[in-house]
């Protein structure tokens, strides 16, 4: 029987001048130095759009409005299968490395040559294609 995969939630969070929050995987991490959306995992028994509110408090100090659903993806890492679901998120504040993590605003336009976790450019990818 497949592994079920782990439930992974991360938010699409622009600033006003339509730019992206990315945040840096820090070393000695999986996939150290490669950015990705902010997020994290969902825990047992909680919902994804919570667990996306959870986690954007505990690593980057935002409160946030969880607005919908944008896409999601499965991906398989050599170490583990992850699905994977993009929010749009509205932030209430500025975010702040709390976890010892850098953090950049990209614009749209550079993300395709950034150096995303490959989940996260397949999930990126998808999103383009729905627009």
């Amino acid at each position: 029987m497949p592994e079920r995969p782990l439930l992974v939630v991360a938010g699409l969070i622009r600033d006003e001048a339509g730019r992206v929050l990315l945040t840096r995987r820090p070393p000695g991490k999986v996939r150290a130095g490669l950015w990705e959306f902010p997020g994290g995992k969902v825990h047992p028994g909680e919902l994804p759009e919570e667990a996306l509110r959870r986690e954007l408090r505990e690593e980057l100090g935002l409160e946030t409005r969880v607005i919908r659903e944008l896409a999601r993806i499965r991906h398989a890492y050599p170490d583990i299968t992850i699905e994977l679901l993009l929010f749009e998120v509205e932030a209430l504040g500025s975010p702040k490395g709390l976890e010892k993590q850098e953090i950049g605003w990209f614009p749209p336009e550079t993300l395709e040559n950034t150096s995303l976790c490959p989940a996260d450019r397949n999930l990126w990818k998808l999103l383009l294609s729905k627009a």
